[in-house]
């Protein structure tokens, strides 16, 4: 069964109990718990991009510049980004129930902390925790629907997890903004808290590690982590894959999840609600094409074929939104539609390095995957605040840094050259699977 490992263990708290049984007779319950992983992810991705809808905020209440926004939000990816190894390893080792829980803990506690703060260095550490916990959600939402449905579901069914990231985006930005318009970032943040604490009691009470009836399969801890680590950084497909994610998601992290708003805003002369609403055309993007581009795969029985197109269609797309001159409105949300049509190119990938790798290092080749992906974020969000700075003129309007269209034109200029890089690795590096493991089992 995919996504387990190397030693026979029982699953504890299965068995032949009540939930055993509930799991025998509930057909429902794997789409239940595999929701419930989804919503982990939906609520890290508010959480994630929740900064793009409060720069000025932030800006004002924290004393900051565009270098040090752009450092304080991605103090989140500096904790996800290296956090996904680990967490694929322990998924691999612990299974997903407990994990998940403790994750969507983590990040309920670091949102909490984040809208106490009053200082650039503890918000930074409230992102860092919030970074934490994330780093297990995308992963973990996998782990459950490899062990609860059949492969050749999978890539389907990871395109519907990342709809429901797109969804969580979504509500990250526009309904986010009309929130804090309403009640401050501060008393937002919180609530955002007290759900996260609802959803992982909920996650606790529901999720369990797999089917009643399956053994999970486990190795000795130091020696079992140590050799599927080194099968999955051992294998090439696995780096030409992460460079694969890393480049089609690097322009939504560095676009679409921060710095997208208050440019639209700036070039389209609109209020941050409305270049909210317009960012959220990219997440609804993301959204429908990512389970489409899984089941076109599925059924074409192609990888690279949709992975290139994805990535030839973000070339497009990104430069016409940042470089072309003021669009009509119709025009730019079909772009910013498109630009997320792009990204999903991203889900696919991790059906790929699945492909790619052994059954039993499946959690350790999506996390470093997903290491990949959010790579991006820790690079970019940091380097656009620089560049942003670097030619900022100095002009401050109620106390808050304004940054002009040609500022964000040089600061943007590195993120249509990655959806080049993704499409070279797609149509020269990264072997096609055919949607088929490619070890035996």
């Amino acid at each position: 069964m995919t996504g387990t490992t190397n030693i026979t263990m029982e699953l504890p708290s299965q068995g032949n109990g009540p939930v055993a049984q509930i799991h025998k007779k509930n057909r429902a319950l794997p789409y239940i718990m595999c929701s419930l992983g989804a919503m982990f992810y939906l609520y890290e991705f508010v959480l994630q991009v929740s900064p793009s809808v409060m720069t000025s905020q932030l800006m004002r209440d924290l004393q900051l510049d565009a270098a040090g926004l752009g450092a304080m939000s991605a103090f989140y990816y500096y904790a996800y980004t290296p956090m996904q190894l680990p967490a694929g390893l322990l998924y691999d080792r612990f299974g997903p129930r407990i994990l998940i829980t403790i994750a969507v803990l983590i990040c309920a506690a670091g949102a909490c902390f984040f809208g106490l703060t009053h200082t650039i260095a503890l918000a930074s550490v409230g992102r860092f925790f919030m970074g934490i916990g994330s780093a297990f959600s995308f992963i973990g939402a996998l782990i459950l629907i490899a062990r609860w449905f059949p492969a050749k579901q999978f890539a389907f069914l990871a395109g519907i997890v990342q709809l429901m990231s797109s969804i969580g985006a979504i509500a990250g930005q526009a309904p986010l903004a009309m929130a804090i318009n309403t009640w401050g970032w501060r008393h937002t943040i919180l609530w955002t808290s007290a759900i996260g604490l609802l959803l992982s009691i909920l996650i606790w009470v529901v999720v369990r590690d797999a089917p009643a009836d399956e053994v999970i399969k486990k190795t000795a801890p130091q020696k079992g982590e140590l050799k599927r680590l080194y099968q999955v950084c051992g294998n090439r497909q696995t780096w030409f894959c992460g460079i694969y994610t890393f480049a089609s998601w690097a322009p939504i992290t560095a676009f679409a999840a921060l710095w997208g708003v208050p440019f639209l805003a700036t070039k389209y002369g609109i209020s941050i609600q409305a270049a909210s609403a317009s960012c959220a055309m990219i997440w609804l993007g993301i959204g429908l094409a990512s389970p489409a581009i899984g089941w076109w795969s599925d059924n074409i029985g192609k990888r690279n074929k949709p992975l290139t197109i994805a990535a030839l269609i973000g070339i497009v797309a990104i430069t016409a939104i940042i470089y072309m001159p003021v669009l009509p409105m119709p025009v730019l949300y079909g772009l910013l539609f498109f630009l997320g049509v792009a990204a999903s190119g991203q889900a696919l990938s991790f059906a790929v390095v699945k492909d790619n790798n052994p059954r039993n290092a499946v959690g350790t080749a999506i996390g470093f995957n997903n290491m990949a992906t959010v790579a991006g974020g820790a690079l970019f969000q940091p380097l656009v605040g620089l560049m942003l700075h670097f030619n900022w003129l100095g002009k401050v309007q109620a106390g808050v840094p304004v940054y002009s269209v040609h500022n964000y034109h040089i600061a943007f200029s590195v993120v249509p050259l990655c959806y080049v890089l993704a499409a070279v690795m797609s149509y020269f590096f990264i072997r096609e699977t055919h949607c088929h493991s490619q070890f035996p089992h």
